[in-house]
């Protein structure tokens, strides 16, 4: 009995282990496009709420907001945009070229995106 038991448990841990990671719809950080950065060619972010979330996904600690965005769509590249992201930390692959000229920004991956839609209130 005890053999099945154990048998049965290991069954229920390997389920449960296996089981994909749950995706929400829900989205976590809120930003603003702020437009094409000069300094390397790819739209910036600046990020209104999860901030310590982007950070800790990132890796960076700085208190600047702003980040360089890749991967956003291109229907949400409009300067002033609320936008609602998914990202995670860009593979050494996917950083590109930029002049050093301009401040420097962290880079973060957008997984998925939508405009956020504003109520308005009467």
């Amino acid at each position: 009995m005890k053999k099945m038991t154990s048998i049965l448990f290991l069954f229920g841990v390997l389920m449960f282990s296996c089981e994909k990671e749950s995706s929400s719809d829900e989205y976590s950080i809120e930003a603003e496009v702020l437009g094409r950065n000069t300094d390397c060619g790819i739209y910036a972010v600046k990020i209104l709420n999860g901030l310590s979330q982007v950070q800790s996904i990132v890796g960076s600690k700085v208190g600047d907001s702003i980040y360089i965005a890749k991967n956003l769509p291109t229907e949400l590249e409009t300067a002033g945009l609320k936008i609602l992201i998914d990202v995670r930390k860009p593979q050494n692959d996917e950083l590109g070229p930029c002049t050093t000229l301009g401040p420097a920004y962290y880079w973060l991956f957008v997984k998925r995106a939508e405009k956020k839609e504003t109520s308005i209130k009467s």
